[in-house]
């Protein structure tokens, strides 16, 4: 069974890869897709967390509840 973990951004070029690179390390995490979606960023963000192994989206909509239902739609 495959999960989807879904993290909805704005600005977090400094701490996104961080929180990447520490889900990637934790048990199953085999069995896990990364979702970032993201809400606008102006700085690298994007980036960042799809080099670090994510599946980075630009979300059409800001805010976290329109961020995390396009994660969901997309996972």
């Amino acid at each position: 069974m495959k999960i989807s973990i879904i993290i909805p951004t704005y600005n977090e070029a400094e701490n996104i890869a961080t929180l990447i690179s520490y889900l990637n390390k934790l048990d199953g995490a085999e069995q896990a897709e990364i979702i970032v979606a993201d809400g606008g960023s102006t700085d690298n963000t994007l980036a960042l967390a799809e080099s670090a192994g994510a599946i980075a989206l630009q979300s059409p909509e800001k805010g976290r509840a329109g961020q995390m239902n396009y994660g969901v739609n997309k996972a």
